[in-house]
């Protein structure tokens, strides 16, 4: 079960995968920031990160991918895969990346990646830290239920996106990750629930323009349940 901790803290899940749902110069940013981090321009990429343009608000964090890019190799991935100086992962890490994050077409984590390489000290130092006590099937199987949950709640928009994971959540057991859909003007609020005794997920659904669309659903290795619809 996960270990309740002091504070809560907000993580955003960036589900875009198409390009065409990002304005031009929101994808110019994010296609500047994917260059450096693939060309391993690290303090260009901190320079990035460290912008805080009003027009540009939330456009960039330390887990953006390239948009477009299905493969969902994070900033951490390309660092292990360059075998980068430890202050790189020092840094992406004190600024938000995730070290449970697995890769789209591989599944690896920046630690696996890094092992695999033979960049055996940087593995060691992108092991993740995870606050919880979930067995492996645990987490897979509640996983599984919430991008269900989701491929079912957005199929109509007629949009592909990147399938949420869990592992931020283990890292960070008191956040809410936030699930951002293009076009549903809305999005997922997930979170732990802390008032039951096995693993289960709170998640709160809704489109700002569609009224009564609200859904509150609970998600257990049982599966999906509804507990209230019409919050908004």
């Amino acid at each position: 079960m996960v270990r309740p901790a002091l504070a809560e803290t907000r993580l955003s899940w960036d589900s875009v995968l198409e390009r065409s749902d990002l304005k031009p110069d929101v994808l110019a940013l994010r296609d500047a920031f994917s260059d450096a981090v693939e060309e391993g321009h690290w303090a260009h990429v901190a320079a990035l990160l460290d912008r805080t343009d009003d027009d540009l608000p939330a456009a960039l964090n330390a887990n953006a991918l390239r948009v477009g890019d299905a493969s969902g190799m994070a900033p951490l991935h390309h660092a292990a895969t360059q075998g980068a100086h430890r202050d790189v992962v020092d840094d992406l890490v004190a600024r938000g990346a995730w070290r449970t994050l697995r890769t789209a077409d591989g599944g690896e984590t920046a630690e696996a990646i890094a092992r695999r390489l033979g960049h055996t000290g940087l593995a060691e130092q992108l092991r993740p830290e995870i606050a919880t006590t979930l067995d492996v099937d645990t987490s897979a199987d509640l996983e599984i239920f919430l991008r269900a949950l989701v491929e079912v709640r957005t199929r109509r928009l007629g949009r592909r996106l990147r399938p949420p994971q869990l592992g931020p959540l283990l890292e960070h057991p008191t956040a809410t990750m936030w699930v951002g859909v293009p076009g549903m003007y809305g999005g997922f609020a997930c979170r732990w629930a802390t008032s039951t005794t096995e693993p289960t997920l709170e998640v709160r659904s809704w489109s700002r323009v569609t009224g009564g669309s609200g859904r509150a659903h609970r998600i257990t290795v049982e599966g999906v349940e509804l507990v209230s619809r019409g919050l908004l």
